[in-house]
């Protein structure tokens, strides 16, 4: 189990920088097109579409976050009711089928990405449009991976029949 959980806490580090970037980068590039807006009445034309990407970027790796925080849409009040051993099996069911639901959404946003998104299309860097994209299938699949790695231990804590399921404080990511 430890195992797991320093593959799930490292993974987290890598999204959290990810997201402290952006938004960072987000935060400056905005600053400086206001400012070159409204003093120069200049501006760099490849921000404003950049910053939308990293919207979409931030967007899925705060969703990533939440999951691993389990900090996602849950249904708590079964943690009063139920029996802790019960409570460990529904969790294995409800985070394995979550985890199923990631990853065909995985599987479509991939899809689309092939499909939807033309392989020349080009934007203003010239990179392919598909890279901004990128993330819709990753994002889905790094959910479904944090489904997954939660589901073993849930399973893993019935089996060993422990008391109740462990609740993560939120971690010192950074």
């Amino acid at each position: 189990m430890k195992f797991l959980s320093a593959i799930e806490n490292t993974l987290a580090k890598v999204e959290t920088g990810l997201i402290v970037l952006f938004l960072g980068t987000m935060v400056i590039l905005s600053f400086v097109q206001v400012i070159l807006r409204d003093m120069f009445s200049l501006g760099f034309l490849w921000a404003d579409p950049l910053l939308r990407y990293m919207v979409v970027w931030v967007g899925f790796l705060g969703a990533v976050l939440a999951t691993k925080e389990e900090k996602h849409l849950g249904i708590e009040f079964l943690n009063r009711f139920l029996a802790p051993r019960t409570l460990h099996l529904v969790k294995t069911l409800v985070e394995g089928f979550a985890a199923v639901v990631a990853f065909l959404l995985t599987q479509a946003a991939f899809q689309f990405l092939l499909e939807g998104i033309l392989e020349g299309e080009k934007d203003l860097f010239d990179l392919p449009k598909r890279l901004y994209f990128a993330i819709i299938p990753v994002g889905f699949g790094l959910i479904s991976l944090h489904f997954c790695l939660r589901t073993i231990r849930h399973f893993s804590n019935f089996l060993r029949k422990q008391e109740r399921p462990e609740i993560q404080a939120p971690s010192s990511l950074l």
